[in-house]
């Protein structure tokens, strides 16, 4: 009798023990995810090279959740290339006549179709205006005759669903800039940044910050970046970073 009491205790007591070390043992540490792996074609728009790098270098030396590989080769977009990354921006794609070579159409329609996420800045939409269908890509397309935009000037951009993933910790911010006016957009465009336009005694809200899908894939266009000066806004930066994130499905 007195065995089987000494034995009970002797499991009631490791059995305390357990549990004891259940409560002051600090919790495991979550392994750090790996960095998203994302293809930058273009450094600047206008085919003004460089404008982005004060802002690529402070994504690599601020935001690890994301490591940039930038090129201006469109022979980078061959699928062969493509195909090890999850996420492609598009700063601009350097063709003539605007019109992409059909492997880079194919390429960013297999990419997105395996379900890749894309992220297209300002100009990218204004310099392959002679492929058609690149609106059904990049969500938007700068028409000649049609689209344009006023003066460089200051203004602010304005957050417009501040729920969404992207735009954590972004508040409405001002920026020096092009506000490209009446670009012509997918119907399906959620919209998430405006900036006001003044046109003709009337105030016109234009849209800044855009998702949409294609097939499955995430994508994001985000009208703002004509000059160095329009990249340094933190928010700026901040907003590129939580597109990629987003069009990776990591937010």
């Amino acid at each position: 009798m007195a065995r089987t009491i000494q034995s009970a205790a002797s499991v009631l007591l490791v059995a305390l023990l357990f549990l004891i070390l259940q409560v002051v043992s600090p919790p495991a540490e979550a392994a750090p995810q790996a960095a998203i792996k994302c293809l930058m074609i273009g450094t600047g728009p206008h085919k003004e090279d460089g404008i982005l790098n004060d802002a690529i270098q402070d994504i690599k030396d601020h935001y690890p959740s994301v490591a940039l590989t930038v090129t201006d080769t469109v022979e980078d977009l061959k699928y062969e290339n493509l195909k090890n990354y999850q996420v492609l921006l598009v700063v601009q794609i350097k063709v003539e006549n605007g019109n992409p070579p059909d492997f880079v159409k194919e390429s960013i329609d297999k990419f997105l179709k395996e379900g890749g996420g894309l992220v297209v800045t300002h100009f990218a939409v204004a310099n392959v205006q002679e492929w058609r269908d690149s609106i059904d890509y990049l969500g938007a397309m700068w028409v000649s005759g049609k689209s344009t935009h006023g003066a460089y000037h200051q203004f602010r951009v304005d957050v417009k669903e501040e729920s969404h993933p992207i735009l954590e910790g972004v508040k409405s911010f001002t920026t020096n800039d092009e506000l490209y006016y009446n670009l012509l957009m997918r119907p399906d465009m959620h919209i998430l940044m405006t900036a006001n336009e003044e046109r003709f005694g009337q105030t016109v809200a234009e849209p800044m910050l855009a998702t949409h899908m294609v097939y499955n894939a995430r994508c994001v266009y985000f009208a703002l970046g004509h000059d160095a000066e329009s990249c340094k806004p933190p928010e700026f930066r901040k907003i590129i970073v939580q597109s990629i994130e987003w069009a990776a499905r990591k937010r």
